[in-house]
């Protein structure tokens, strides 16, 4: 891969960010059941993970979780789950029931992406491989997960708390991704490498 694929994955990532937002804008704001989703909504889920995966991708380039190991292999199966999850779009669009078996893995592939990139979100602060700012990025992409679960705890709800986070966050993925050049070079006495 070279900086003009990275920023190309970027660009993807951040045209995509607002797909979900967009899905929802549809339906006034309210949540549609899986065996409700049209077309058109399977297509806006499936543009919104492929520009996911797109980032992923180049966080993968980027080294974003360390140098080591373990690192690739968390954002290898990132890209694992996020996949799951543009397969059940193409389900939706075949109309496969949600009682599938598929179709429940890769239903489940969806809050299962949403822990992995909050765990890659810390491995992209500890690891140090991005610079400044967008070392940050993927923590507030995986922080959705907590601060839907903080709000569900207090019993309130924000409105369009999770559109403008993904929007946000996800858009945020694109410019860290057009944005950060080459990766950096494995250096011996590194923060700690994943």
């Amino acid at each position: 891969m070279n900086a003009t694929t990275l920023r190309t994955l970027g660009l993807v990532t951040l045209l995509t960010a607002p797909a979900m937002t967009i899905e929802a804008a549809r339906h006034g704001f309210q949540k549609v059941a899986n065996e409700n989703t049209d077309p058109i909504g399977a297509l806006l889920y499936g543009l919104f993970s492929v520009g996911w995966l797109c980032g992923v991708l180049g966080l993968r380039w980027l080294r974003a979780t360390g140098t080591g190991q373990a690192g690739r292999w968390l954002l290898n199966v990132l890209s694992v789950t996020v996949t799951l999850a543009i397969l059940q779009s193409a389900m939706d669009l075949l109309r496969v029931p949600t009682g599938n078996a598929l179709y429940m893995v890769t239903d489940l592939a969806w809050p299962l992406s949403m822990v992995l990139t909050l765990v890659v979100g810390v491995a992209a602060i500890v690891s140090r491989q991005l610079s400044g700012w967008r070392r940050f990025v993927p923590l507030f992409m995986g922080a959705f997960l907590p601060l839907m679960v903080i709000q569900q705890a207090l019993g309130a709800e924000v409105p369009y708390l999770f559109d403008a986070h993904t929007i946000l966050a996800w858009g945020l993925l694109g410019v860290t991704l057009i944005t950060a050049g080459h990766p950096r070079p494995r250096q011996a006495n590194a923060a700690p490498s994943f």
